[in-house]
C-alpha cells in the first residue's frame, strides 16, 4: 500500500477514535466517514436505515459483485461516555483504505463498501441488510481483529466463526411482606436461587451439537431496606451458542425452567431479550477462498463472543474472518485495548487480495 493512502487512513483511524459514539447514535463518526470518502474518492455514496455504503462499479462480468463489510460504533464506558475499545474505528478507516486503492482502477468487478453502525448492540446488520434489496451482492466478507493471535495472520474457517447470542432478563414478582412476618408474603428468592442451581445442566454440552454457555451476569433481588421481605427478583443471563438451533434449544430449557419455578413458587413471571445475535457461519467456498488468497490460517475453534454479520450471511453467502493484532496485544473490551495503526494495512492487503483474485 502506498504509503501517502496509509497515512490518509492512520489520520482518519486518530479522527474515528477521538470521536467514539455508541451504538445508534454514531452522528460525528458517520459524517467523518462520509466527508472522508467524498474529498479523497469518487465513489457513489448511499444512505441505509443503519448505516450507509460506498459504490464502485463495473460492466458486468464473470467476476461476482463483492460487498465488503466494517462496522463504526464504540463501546459504552462506565463514566457515562464511549471509547473505541474493540476496534471498530480500525475496521471502518482499512475500509476506507480500500475506497482509496479502488478510486480509478479497473478490477472485473463491481464492489460495494459497506459502513454499519450498531454492532455492539446487534441492531446494525439487520437494518444494512437493505443493500441487497438494492444492489445485486454475489458475495460478502468482513473482517475484525483478533489480539492474541500472531500479527497480521488472516485466520477463518468453514462453518461458524462467530457464536450466536442473546441477553434475557427474567422477571419475578411476588407479594410484599414486613420482614418480621415474611410468611404473610411471597419471596422470589427460592425460584432465583433453584434456578442458579439448574442453569449448568440445562446448558450442559451433551444436549447439543456444539459450544453452549449461559453466563450469570448479574441479578437483583428486593432492596436494601431491613424491614422488607423481598417482592420482586431480576436474572440477567447471556446465552450463547456455537449454532442458531442449539441457541434455541437453550433459550427454551431456560425460560421453561424460570416459568415452571415460578408457576410452584406463586410468581408472576415475564422476560425480556436484547443484543440479539445470530451465529456467523460462513459458507464453505467463501472460507476456503480466505483461505486460499489470504494466505489464511485454519481457526480451529469459533470464537465465543458474537457478531451481527450473521445476518448478512442469511441474505448472501459469505465469509468473516480475523486479522490477528499480536499474541501480547490487549484484549479487546479492556480498558488498556486499541487497535494498533500498523494493522490498517495488512487488513486492506487482505480485502484487496479478495477483490482482485479470482
Amino acid at each position: 500500500m502506498e504509503q501517502v493512502l496509509l497515512d490518509q487512513i492512520t489520520a482518519l483511524r486518530a479522527q474515528l477514535h477521538a470521536c467514539a459514539e455508541v451504538s445508534g447514535r454514531e452522528v460525528v463518526t458517520k459524517h467523518t466517514l462520509l466527508t472522508f470518502l467524498r474529498e479523497h474518492t469518487s465513489l457513489e455514496l448511499h444512505e441505509l436505515a443503519g448505516g450507509f455504503y460506498a459504490a464502485h462499479r463495473e460492466p458486468e462480468g464473470t467476476k461476482p459483485t463483492v460487498a465488503l463489510r466494517a462496522d463504526y460504533d464504540a463501546l459504552a464506558t462506565p463514566e457515562g461516555g464511549a471509547a473505541h475499545l474493540c476496534g471498530h474505528d480500525g475496521h471502518a478507516a482499512a475500509l476506507c483504505g480500500v475506497a482509496l486503492m479502488l478510486e480509478g482502477q479497473s478490477i472485473g468487478r463491481s464492489v460495494f463498501l459497506l459502513f454499519q453502525g450498531a454492532e455492539e448492540t446487534g441492531a446494525g446488520a439487520a437494518l444494512c441488510c437493505e443493500l441487497f434489496d438494492r444492489e445485486k451482492v454475489g458475495e460478502i466478507y468482513g473482517a475484525h481483529n483478533l489480539p492474541g493471535f500472531p500479527f497480521g495472520a488472516v485466520l477463518t474457517r468453514a462453518g461458524t466463526f462467530a457464536c450466536a447470542s442473546r441477553g434475557v432478563t427474567i422477571h419475578f414478582v411476588g407479594k410484599p411482606a414486613h420482614a418480621a412476618y415474611p410468611e404473610t408474603g411471597i419471596s422470589p428468592a427460592p425460584a432465583v436461587g433453584q434456578l442458579l442451581v439448574d442453569l449448568p445442566a440445562l446448558a450442559a454440552p451433551e444436549q447439543y451439537r456444539g459450544i453452549t454457555l449461559c453466563t450469570v451476569i448479574g441479578a437483583q433481588m428486593g432492596e436494601k431496606a431491613f424491614g422488607a421481605a423481598a417482592e420482586s427478583a431480576e436474572l440477567w443471563l447471556t446465552l450463547r451458542g456455537e449454532h442458531d438451533d442449539d441457541l434455541a434449544r437453550l433459550r427454551r430449557s431456560v425460560l421453561t425452567r424460570a416459568q415452571e419455578l415460578a408457576h410452584k413458587n406463586h410468581l408472576e413471571f415475564s422476560f425480556e431479550e436484547q443484543d440479539i445475535f445470530p451465529a456467523t457461519e460462513n459458507d464453505v467456498l467463501c472460507a476456503s477462498r480466505v483461505m486460499r488468497v489470504c494466505r489464511g490460517t485454519l481457526l480451529h475453534d469459533p470464537m465465543r463472543w458474537s457478531e451481527d454479520f450473521g445476518h448478512y450471511l442469511h441474505r448472501c453467502r459469505g465469509a468473516f474472518f480475523g486479522v490477528g493484532a499480536g499474541e501480547d496485544h490487549p484484549q479487546i473490551h479492556t480498558e488498556h485495548y486499541e487497535y494498533p495503526d500498523t494493522l490498517l494495512e495488512p487488513t486492506v492487503e487482505a480485502f484487496r487480495a479478495l477483490l482482485t483474485s479470482e
